[in-house]
């Protein structure tokens, strides 16, 4: 056996003690680094849809410029511009990301990465030199083994077989080649190295047989073309080189036989196909656009015909389907937290599933918790130890993304109370210290999806309680909380998909509110605010976190809004509002960002999200009865039930949603017993 192809078994034996043998990967969480923000975000991925789960927190001026996950997909490592690297073990169930022994690691300045198939070496680019790391398989620790200065590196592409490493090398117009000792994991330049480049060049893309090398030259429009020697790792020039791409190409991705360069100047991606023989591109379309900001990072699916696209400018992660022509088309697009630079996948055996695990329900006269577990069909039966102490009144309850936590605003006692979720028997545990206090009379509580920040509405004192949360589930005063409301009667909050904004809706002063949310702290930066109609009561992001919604309770109706990407400010939709509300208290949008649900007092009323601007239009066959109060709603994230809370029939109603319609169809043994004058429900949902 060659040394190609013991270094390739090598890395092939890995994976499959990894994942059992033959299991293919699939795509489950996308990380996207976001430089100017000091944060990854971190995305849930859904067939052609991502759905926000969280971000992580990088550090003050870590600038995270570039983000790589191993082939074994158990560790992100994150080049900090500023500070070194930083390395986390992968939740291979949630997508979430713990620290690694000794990270991060102060090498100074990173520029990007490279990871060796076989998952033992990371190879870290400076900008003025190549430094080789060992990975310790357990803990992902990093133990330097070799640094080699370079042309100004600055980004870098292994081949398939583990044999050699290529830099894109961007003040001196050149692609450097080494080999790599299997062995020892040191580099050699190979013969003839540094190669001459275009102008500027940016970045290096390999041909998944490792034949062809491609680098789009920034400052050229063109992106070269190199043939690998296989046994040297030596680049020639393919014919025809080099070719002709938009305006200043940054990022480039060969899938199969083909090849997506992103053009960061005129916002779009080059399409081309690769002669297998030769190494030549032929342009197979105009270039694709992607909006209003430039790509400057992409990722392609291993195993789905998808190309994901982070743009830098407009805040956004673009998925493009790819047909089998090559040919790019837009499937989605979800708000991200903003400049990114670098996108990475991490897959396992089996794609990204909920289903509804307990449901929670607080009731404000018997100042309690009540819970329920969800069987297969979506009804509910009541959880050993139930119903659980709250504080008095509690007019909310709220449940973190990965059902850990459960939190309520308690507007009769003005506090807080904050529980941890038995992951078996769905018990609530009051976390220590619970409750905590907060202004007077809390109306409503919202935590965002990575369970950094809680955030209370206090509708008397007109301010905003914020309090970051420990592990246990513990809740701290962010610094400056409470924080004034910019409107009278703060009813109502809501926190955008990403974890950037916070929106309040004010009950007595017709107004949503919108803040800024500092990373690090959680604490809020009034932003703006946006009128609305009479007397609003509910929010509701639709999940990719382009539009808000808010119900007007007085007016009846709802006023929709189009969420600026950059700032979070609102711009109303020409169609609002919307009408066909009644007098609903609560309102919720569908996992899917498909439809709009609003319960009143005798029935839920549903809407569909009929176009891509976030246009609302009642569902044919709304209104849909079987509620007395709905004071609140709450839906699973496999979009299969619906669940409402009854403040005048004491009871939990539950819903089987028709996917296809969006109809409501009662389940038949709803409703359920709850307590007293129910005010709020939440679904917890088993991720797998």
């Amino acid at each position: 056996m060659s040394r190609h192809w013991k270094v390739l078994a090598t890395a092939i034996s890995l994976l499959m003690a990894t994942y059992g043998q033959g299991a293919p990967l699939v795509p489950r969480f996308a990380y996207v680094a976001n430089n100017q923000d000091d944060t990854v975000s971190i995305f849930a991925i859904r067939g052609y849809r991502l759905r926000a789960v969280g971000y992580l927190y990088t550090g003050p001026g870590s600038n995270p410029r570039s983000v790589v996950v191993t082939p074994s997909q158990t560790f992100l490592y994150v080049a900090l511009g500023d500070i070194g690297i930083a390395g986390y073990a992968i939740n291979r169930i949630t997508g979430g990301l713990t620290p690694v022994p000794g990270s991060p690691f102060l090498t100074g300045s990173e520029f990007g990465f490279a990871v060796h198939p076989t998952g033992r070496l990371l190879v870290a680019l400076s900008g003025s030199g190549i430094t080789v790391y060992a990975i310790d398989q357990g803990t992902g620790a990093l133990t330097s083994i070799q640094t080699v200065s370079g042309e100004s590196p600055i980004s870098a592409a292994i081949d398939p077989t583990g044999s050699f490493l290529f830099t894109a090398n961007v003040n001196s117009n050149s692609v450097s080649a080494f080999t790599i000792n299997h062995n020892t994991g040191t580099l050699t330049p190979a013969p003839g190295s540094p190669f001459p480049s275009g102008p500027n060049p940016q970045s290096v893309a390999i041909q998944q047989h490792g034949k062809f090398l491609y680098v789009p030259n920034g400052n050229g429009a063109s992106v070269s073309g190199y043939a690998v020697n296989s046994t040297t790792g030596a680049l020639t020039q393919v014919p025809g080189s080099p070719f002709s791409t938009g305006a200043v190409p940054v990022a480039a991705v060969a899938k199969k036989s083909f090849l997506f360069v992103g053009n960061s100047a005129d916002k779009t991606v080059s399409q081309y196909s690769i002669d297998l023989t030769t190494g030549s591109l032929t342009q197979l379309a105009a270039p694709f656009p992607t909006g209003s900001s430039g790509p400057l990072g992409m990722a392609a699916s291993p195993t789905e015909p998808l190309l994901y696209v982070a743009d830098h400018d407009s805040d956004e992660v673009i998925v493009l389907g790819i047909t089998k022509a090559g040919v790019l088309f837009n499937e989605s697009s979800i708000r991200n937290r903003g400049s990114s630079l670098s996108i990475a996948l991490a897959s396992g055996t089996a794609a990204v599933t909920y289903s509804p695990k307990f449901v929670y329900e607080c009731n404000a006269t018997t100042n309690d918790i009540w819970g329920y577990q969800v069987s297969e069909t979506g009804s509910l039966g009541t959880l050993s130890g139930s119903p659980f102490a709250t504080g008095t009144s509690p007019q909310a309850v709220v449940s973190d993304l990965t059902g850990t936590f459960l939190f309520t605003a308690n507007a009769g006692s003005n506090n807080v109370s904050a529980f941890t979720i038995n992951a078996l028997t769905g018990a609530a545990v009051p976390a220590p210290g619970s409750p905590y206090a907060a202004g007077t009379q809390p109306s409503s509580v919202a935590v965002d999806n990575g369970a950094h920040f809680v955030y209370i509405t206090n509708s008397v004192s007109n301010s905003i309680s914020g309090y970051s949360v420990a592990a246990n589930g513990t809740l701290t005063v962010v610094p400056g909380s409470p924080f004034g409301s910019s409107g009278a009667g703060p009813r109502a909050v809501a926190i955008d998909p990403r974890g950037k904004y916070v929106y309040v809706a004010n009950t007595q002063s017709n107004t949503v509110s919108i803040y800024g949310i500092d990373a690090r702290t959680g604490a809020l930066q009034s932003v703006a605010s946006a009128s609305t109609g009479s007397a609003p009561s509910a929010l509701s992001l639709n999940p990719d976190g382009k539009y808000l919604y808010v119900l007007n309770q007085s007016s009846e109706s709802i006023s929709a809004y189009a969420v600026d990407s950059v700032t979070g400010q609102l711009l109303p939709l020409p169609g609002s509002p919307f009408a066909g509300a009644n007098s609903s208290n609560s309102m919720i949008v569908d996992p899917m960002g498909e439809r709009l649900y609003a319960g009143d007092l005798t029935a839920i009323i549903g809407y569909h999200l009929f176009d891509n601007r976030g246009n609302l239009r009642l569902l044919p066959h709304s209104p849909f009865g079987g509620v007395s109060s709905a004071y609140s709603l709450s839906l699973d994230f496999s979009d299969d039930f619906l669940y409402a809370a009854n403040n005048s029939g004491n009871t939990i109603s539950a819903f089987q949603i028709d996917r296809k319609s969006g109809d409501l169809l009662p389940l038949t043994d709803s409703p359920y017993a709850a307590g007293k004058n129910p005010t709020s429900v939440t679904v917890v949902n088993n991720l797998q």
